[in-house]
Parts: structure tokens; C-alpha cells; sequence
């Protein structure tokens, strides 16, 4: 007993460095384990490595030097996402990454995936719960008439509030040319409650040795509660990640016609896939009152097709102009990327003209 109390501190060692191992930070593997540098060289998409064994770590590690080498040959020639997180496109190496923000990005070494690895992608909507006293489908922050008050709920004033209401809280169903993708949208409500749009997301399934769980970045930084122009802007910025992705599973060829198509969904509402989610009244007057508000909104929506990316850059420090990642006249990093739009109410600037510091429509910061 005493030697195995003992054995819980004897010093361990690292199996890939033969470092000391913390350990509070180490990472178990099922035949050994690593010291937290090591831990760290690990790709952040991956998982499932205390069922891993030592080999496996060298033989990833091992691919992920590889990998830093393909990213140095990434150009991007398409992208897709929010201000924070896209999708980046390679066509002429058939390559893809995601430009998140965590430690790989951060490192310069992103994991570089061929098109045939895109197995499955998708949005997924998350809610927020709100209240709803009298049960009509309107949240009670947003609702200006307590339907309790009314002695048949289901009489004809009665439901022409309803839809009156609706109509002027401006609620949104999900636009036709996200709905082949949603997937998590049928979200139960309780009586007296509301689930409500908050964020939008979008998933990825690769075919990787190492990485088991999807992928996943959020379009936005989250949507205001009744805000129908973020909300409709979040589904649009999904919709041309999931047509990018539908080019990748094509191997590269064009999807102009079902980018077209896609679109012309935008405006037509479909019932029980709204940003709110309620019993089968309630979506009934809710589908009715989002026709017209969609209808004033996006009829004259026109079709979205990722834009490509000029891949050259002029270093700022001696004027070089530059394909890579660093300037060839002074070793410069190339700079970041400045956002196409505001991420707040969608505001673009005119041909030509550079994106500035404040968005002139809603005082966004960009």
C-alpha cells in the first residue's frame, strides 16, 4: 500500500520528448504520456488520445510538420464565413482550411484538407428561451396585447391580433435557401415559452484519422432578440458557406445554377422552421405574418456566389508586391485581412473604395 502511494509521485517522464511531466497538464495516452509542449503540438481539431498510443502522436506529429510545409503552398482562391471564422479555398490545389481562430490558425500551421475529405456540412440554429405569459406566440418583451384578456382565444379577433402582433415584432422564418441544411431546427417549447434564434452555426464532418467530432464556427457574434436583419444576414453568410462546400464536394465545378435556385428561397417562409419555435397555433399565424415581412425584405435579393480572392499584396515597409505569406523585399508578414462588410448590419463600401474604421450606416466598429 505504501509503495503504491509512493508511485503516485515518482517523476514521470515524457514518451515523445523525455520531459518532465506536469502532472496537472500532462496528456494521458493509453501506453504513455506527454508533457504539455508536446500536448500542444497536437492539431486542435483532434481527440480520442487516451485511447491513442505513442506511436500514434509521432505518426501525427509527423503529419502535422508535413502539413506546415502544404500550408506554405495554400493560395486562397475562394472564402466564405463571418468576420472571425470562414472557410478558405484552394481550387487550384484542391485544398481547404478553416480560418479559425485557435492554436493551429494562431501557429501558422491550420490543418490543410483535400476535397475528398468534406464528408457532411450544415447549419445549426441555437436558441435562447424566452417568455411568453399568454401563450399567443409573441414574446412577452415584444407583445403589446395579453391575450388572456380575450374570452375565446380562438375567435376570430383574437387570432387577427395574433397575426397583427406577429407582424409588427418582425419574426423570421428560416429563408428557403438555408432549410436543405438546417439541421437541429425543430426545438420543443413548453407552453408559456418561445425559443428564439440567437446564434447561427456552421458544421463540417472531415475524414481524418485523428479528428472524430465535427467542425464548427459561428457566422456571427450572436443575434439581438427580434433583430430580423441579423438574423437574415447570419442565414445568408451560412448559405454561402454551405454553397462552397457544395463546389468542394464537386470537385471545384461550378454550382452557379443551384446558387441561383438556393436563392430565390429567400422571402418564402416555411412553417415549424422559424426563429421561433411553438405549438402548431402559434406557427400557423407565425408563417403567415413572416410572408410579408420576408416578402418586403428579400424580393429583390439577388443570387450570392463566392467572390475570389486576389492573392497578391503590397508590403506597406518598402512596397514589394508579394504572393506568399511574408514580404520577399523585407520579411514582413502579410497583414490581415480587413472585413468585406460590416458584420452588423451588412453595409458594404462602393467599388473601390476602402473599408473604414466605422461603418457609416450603424456605427459598428470594423
Amino acid at each position: 500500500m505504501e509503495e503504491h502511494f509512493m508511485g503516485l509521485f515518482d517523476k514521470k517522464f515524457c514518451d515523445i520528448c523525455g520531459e518532465k511531466v506536469n502532472i496537472l497538464t500532462q496528456k494521458k495516452l493509453s501506453d504513455g504520456q506527454l508533457c504539455s509542449d508536446c500536448k500542444h503540438k497536437l492539431g486542435s481539431f483532434t481527440s480520442g488520445w487516451k485511447q491513442r498510443t505513442v506511436q500514434d502522436v509521432k505518426n501525427h506529429l509527423e503529419q502535422r510538420e508535413q502539413n506546415k510545409q502544404k500550408y506554405q503552398q495554400f493560395n486562397c482562391t475562394a472564402t466564405a464565413g463571418g468576420r472571425y471564422s470562414s472557410l478558405q479555398v484552394d481550387f487550384n490545389h484542391r485544398w481547404f482550411i478553416f480560418a479559425i481562430d485557435n492554436r493551429d490558425f494562431k501557429s501558422g500551421n491550420p490543418q490543410v484538407f483535400e476535397f475528398s475529405q468534406l464528408q457532411d456540412f450544415w447549419i445549426e440554429p441555437e436558441y435562447r428561451t424566452l417568455d411568453d405569459s399568454d401563450n399567443d406566440g409573441i414574446p412577452d418583451n415584444r407583445d403589446n396585447f395579453d391575450n388572456r384578456q380575450l374570452n375565446d382565444s380562438n375567435s376570430f379577433g383574437g387570432n387577427m391580433n395574433r397575426m397583427n402582433n406577429m407582424m409588427n415584432s418582425s419574426m423570421l422564418n428560416i429563408p428557403l435557401a438555408a432549410q436543405p441544411f438546417v439541421r437541429n431546427s425543430s426545438s420543443y417549447s413548453s407552453p408559456n415559452e418561445i425559443r428564439e434564434v440567437c446564434n447561427v452555426r456552421v458544421c463540417f464532418r472531415v475524414t481524418d484519422q485523428f479528428i472524430t467530432n465535427p467542425i464548427g464556427f459561428d457566422v456571427t457574434s450572436g443575434i439581438s432578440s427580434g433583430n430580423q436583419m441579423e438574423l437574415m444576414n447570419a442565414y445568408e453568410t451560412a448559405v454561402q458557406v454551405m454553397q462552397l462546400c457544395g463546389q468542394i464536394k464537386q470537385g471545384g465545378a461550378s454550382v452557379n445554377q443551384g446558387f441561383n435556385q438556393m436563392n430565390q428561397g429567400y422571402g418564402q417562409p416555411q412553417q415549424n422552421m422559424g426563429g421561433f419555435s411553438g405549438n402548431p397555433v402559434q406557427n400557423a399565424a407565425y408563417a403567415a405574418a413572416s410572408a410579408q415581412v420576408q416578402s418586403n425584405a428579400y424580393n429583390t435579393a439577388a443570387p450570392v456566389t463566392p467572390q475570389a480572392v486576389d492573392a497578391s499584396w503590397i508590403c506597406s515597409s518598402c512596397g514589394t508586391r508579394n504572393e506568399g505569406k511574408f514580404c520577399q523585399g523585407c520579411g514582413c508578414a502579410k497583414p490581415a485581412a480587413m472585413p468585406s462588410r460590416c458584420p452588423s448590419c451588412g453595409w458594404t463600401p462602393a467599388n473601390g473604395q476602402p473599408m473604414p474604421k466605422f461603418c457609416p450606416e450603424c456605427g459598428a466598429r470594423l
